[in-house]
């Protein structure tokens, strides 16, 4: 790839993996519609581990609390109901763990069939819209400010799954899930992009063996992306939290429904 084409791709990939847009959608129509050669494994790896980063910078108080107290109080068997009741942090350790479940078994048991869709331009279009949809849903949503538990950990990582299919936004679909669910607003996008980081990174290492090693230009194509995708990524978090406080995530649905429609009409 050009150093054009690996500083846009770095900016779809950073400011989609977060806005609830879908970036694998976004990555599929640069390079089918607008000519841009889809990332290769190497490039892949280094704008998801500049994105991963994002998730660090912003939540690194919530991740560190969520490390410490899974690891201080995991062993404790005995007291794991009384520490999920009273310790926040490592409920919250928990529910992600149960909120990978979904996604794990759909990553393995389903793996031929989503990458199949991704070479289906119509596909994307058409998820594009059910994310729009899933989008507009949510003005309707309880204001019932909860706190994240099993039931919307187990609804939020059906949804995460069902996000495998390029053109559904994780974000979209997750936060969605947990705002019908009465999930307080910061809360629920706070948990879902933390519980997305052991998908990320596990989505990483297996894509690991794969890296070819270009010398010192492709090094530096790799470096620019990353910081590229960390850099917009930081951006498109703190502005989708302010968004989604003030109750406006559904704005996001008429973009997404409309380029869906365009999409499967450019298709045709």
């Amino acid at each position: 790839m050009t150093y054009l084409e690996v500083m846009i791709v770095s900016v779809v990939q950073g400011l989609t993996e977060f806005l609830p847009v879908s970036s694998s959608g976004h990555l599929v129509l640069a390079s089918s519609l607008f000519g841009i050669r889809e990332p290769g494994i190497t490039l892949e790896i280094a704008l998801h581990f500049g994105t991963f980063m994002s998730v660090l910078i912003v939540f690194w108080k919530d991740i560190l609390n969520i490390l410490i107290a899974f690891f201080s109080h995991i062993w404790q068997i005995r007291k794991i109901p009384e520490n999920y009741r009273n310790n926040e942090s490592f409920r919250l350790s928990l529910l992600v763990i149960v909120s990978m479940i979904p996604a794990t078994l759909a990553g393995i048991f389903l793996r031929d069939l989503i990458e199949g869709l991704f070479e289906s331009i119509q596909a994307v279009g058409i998820a594009l819209v059910v994310t729009g949809i899933l989008l507009f849903v949510t003005q309707w949503a309880p204001r019932l400010n909860k706190r994240p538990g099993f039931g919307s950990a187990v609804l939020m990582g059906v949804f995460q799954a069902f996000a495998l299919i390029p053109g559904i936004s994780r974000s979209g679909s997750t936060i969605t899930a947990g705002l019908l669910g009465g999930v307080d607003r910061e809360k629920v996008a706070k948990f879902s992009f933390i519980m997305a980081l052991p998908l990320i990174i596990g989505a990483t290492v297996m894509e690991i063996p794969q890296i070819s090693y270009g010398g010192g230009a492709e090094f530096l194509k790799l470096f620019v992306g990353m910081i590229i995708a960390f850099v917009s990524g930081v951006f498109a978090l703190k502005w989708l939290i302010r968004v989604l406080v003030k109750g406006r995530l559904s704005s996001f649905s008429y973009y997404c429904v409309l380029l869906g429609f365009l999409t499967v009409a450019l298709s045709l």
